[in-house]
């Protein structure tokens, strides 16, 4: 079988990923060398040997000033990463995943902020990864691990890093080291984890000194949803007719992990507002938005669907959980619909499994 010719690689650029981060500020290549170096190092030390994913290492970012907690993965042998959440609501995210208080892998990806590396397979990169790759003359052959850096933003699946996502990365892989060394050299203190709630906090200077200190850190608490809205039209039509009022009618908001974008532009979460006859299990017109539409915005626009298309004010609204409630009840209670919480939602789980498998067989 005749090979294909390979295509040939492009004259080193002064920047990288220019087209894919239009609008944006994309890294130069001086920048992605130095992130390459600082992951090179960080394979070689095989951290995760030592470390566990639940064992996070704090560095304030010199981009944003929050602090990032960086975790390192591979200690089952499947996957080798270092990932740092930016902000306290991405520590959030990740204490919830680590403590498995979290159900749906899909809502942690949709609301991270992070960056991360992750070393992979050649064939796992995309072209822009493997032309980097190539300026920096990394080696290749048959189990030779790459590095690939991506950033995560809530609403948006991961894509390159810009130069300031380059930097907090770089930043975050050192620190990562700076600890790492410190526990292989038996250093006095290194039992950084032994306090709940303490983790190491790393300092770095432009001198290329570091410093750890212990730091407390809890979690915030999960923020509110923004309270639901319909446009003025909307809500004036509704408002316009005599609706017969009696049923119930379950709501639920689910992030689909299907990406939505062009080609080479940063991809968006689509996320599906559905609704069903809480008796007939009729489902109501669904409303497939992308995160940057609030779950309740989303939610309320469904009701109104359901309202125009059946003639009548249902009595009731149950969705899964409060911050849903607390998002629809000043809308919908000023229509005299109750909100009600109820774990399960027999009409809607249905609905929402059959749409879900639909989109796994498709994406």
């Amino acid at each position: 079988m005749k090979k294909r010719a390979s295509q040939p690689v492009p004259a080193r650029p002064e920047f990288c990923f220019v087209k894919e981060l239009q609008g944006e500020n994309p890294p130069a290549f001086s920048a992605m060398e130095s992130l390459y170096r600082s992951a090179t190092e960080l394979f070689v030390l095989q951290p995760w040997t030592f470390l566990e994913d639940s064992d996070p290492i704090a560095v304030r970012d010199s981009v944003s000033g929050e602090l990032c907690y960086c975790s390192v993965m591979g200690a089952l042998g499947e996957v080798f990463s270092m990932h740092a959440y930016i902000g306290p609501q991405s520590f959030r995210l990740y204490r919830a995943v680590a403590e498995k208080q979290m159900a749906d892998p899909l809502e942690f990806l949709a609301n991270l902020h992070s960056v991360n590396v992750e070393f992979v397979p050649r064939n796992e990169l995309e072209r822009e990864d493997r032309d980097l790759l190539s300026w920096l003359g990394h080696p290749q052959g048959r189990g030779v691990a790459c590095p690939m850096f991506r950033a995560s933003r809530p609403g948006y699946h991961p894509w390159f890093v810009t130069a300031e996502e380059a930097q907090t990365l770089d930043k975050g892989i050192r620190a990562t080291m700076v600890v790492a060394r410190a526990i292989l050299e038996g250093k006095r203190g290194t039992k950084f984890w032994s306090r709940a709630d303490h983790y190491p906090l790393v300092t770095l200077t432009s001198e290329g000194e570091a410093r750890i200190e212990s730091i407390k850190s809890v979690p915030p608490a999960e923020p509110p949803l923004p309270p639901a809205r319909l446009s003025e039209e909307t809500v004036r039509q509704l408002r316009a007719h005599d609706y017969r009022v009696g049923g119930a009618i379950e709501l639920d908001y689910m992030q689909t992990g299907a990406p939505v974008g062009k080609k080479n532009e940063r991809k968006a979460c689509t996320c599906i507002g559905i609704g069903a006859d809480a008796r007939s299990g009729l489902l109501y017109p669904p409303e497939v938005t992308d995160s940057s539409v609030p779950a309740g915005d989303s939610l309320a626009r469904v009701f109104a669907a359901a309202v125009k298309a059946t003639g009548a004010l249902p009595s009731r609204v149950t969705v899964r959980n409060d911050r849903l409630k607390q998002s629809l009840n000043s809308l919908l209670e000023s229509f005299g619909v109750e909100v009600r919480v109820a774990v399960k939602l027999p009409a809607v789980d249905e609905a929402r499994n059959h749409l879900m498998a639909f989109l796994r067989s498709d994406i």
